[in-house]
């Protein structure tokens, strides 16, 4: 500030007081983990092959009795894999940023992007993965109904009767895990169990149980609901797959001077599908 000026300040010092940064960010990549993965360098579908669970299967009804004898054959079974193909798109996002809202901001605008469109990505992921829950022929529940423990030992018993390889994994939509129809509030509130069991008195005290007979449970916000319901799903890991090719996810910063700005854009080149059908079962319940 020179000196031998009028003393009056006002706007000469410019002070900037920056808080530490908020970044709201949805909660993402909770299915990835939980199904099976696939990746190629460069490919335009990626085929996942499927032993004894199509048409031709080899069980415990196939093995029989021999007797010694050399007019007789043991019994051929035909036994196959199928593959399950899935066929890839690319998801893409653009976040531009012009010189302007960079030079006038007091925070990292370029140094949160990356985040966010990362969380956006595994996010769309999540969403992707969670729509195939609507393709299992199993389910339980009914749309205009609270989720229970009864309904989660049924979808128990369709993939123990399938011979489905655990571990096991639920993932619901907020709504079927808390409130007035979530699971949570039949498993505190429910006498059938005996007084208060380790699951019980860990959902009240703590507001979420991490596995209720085994099945590890995970909450997704990627869900839509529909007529005040939602589709979860219940199951192996075997059940579901999710396929990419290339770097995943890519984030690339792309500058245009002609326009005084920089382009962020976040892409990955992936599908997912349905490997085993009886390997999933599907939770339809009431959310409002």
């Amino acid at each position: 500030m020179a000196t031998g000026d009028s003393g009056n300040y006002a706007g000469g010092l410019i002070e900037v007081i920056a808080a530490d940064a908020i970044v709201a960010m949805n909660k993402a990549n909770v299915c990835l983990p939980l199904v099976t993965v696939e990746s190629r360098d460069t490919a335009d579908q990626i085929t996942f092959s499927v032993w004894n669970a199509g048409t031709n299967t080899l069980t415990s009804a196939d093995v029989g009795t021999h007797s010694e004898s050399d007019s007789a054959d043991i019994s051929a079974t035909a036994l196959d894999s199928e593959k399950k193909t899935l066929t890839l798109d690319m998801y893409s996002v653009r976040v531009p940023i012009h010189d302007e809202a960079r030079l006038s901001n007091a925070d990292d605008p370029d140094g949160k992007i990356a985040a966010v469109m990362g969380n956006a990505l595994a996010a769309k992921i999540d969403a992707m993965i969670n729509a195939n829950y609507d393709n299992f022929s199993t389910g339980v529940g009914d749309g205009s109904a609270a989720f229970t423990v009864d309904n989660l030992f049924e979808a128990l018993k369709s993939l123990k009767n399938a011979g489905a390889p655990g571990p096991y994994s639920g993932v619901f939509y907020g709504s079927q895990i808390w409130g007035t129809y979530g699971i949570l509030n039949d498993l505190v509130t429910s006498a059938q169990f005996g007084g208060s069991p380790s699951a019980q008195e860990e959902g009240l005290s703590t507001g979420y149980v991490q596995t209720i007979a085994g099945v590890g449970i995970y909450d997704s916000p990627e869900f839509t609901e529909a007529s005040s319901a939602v589709k979860g799903g219940i199951f192996s890991k075997a059940a579901l797959g999710f396929g990419y090719a290339g770097a995943f996810p890519k984030v690339e910063r792309e500058r245009m001077a002609v326009r005084l700005k920089d382009d962020y854009v976040g892409s990955f080149f992936g599908a997912t599908g349905e490997l085993i059908d009886s390997y999933g079962v599907e939770v339809h319940t009431k959310t409002s």
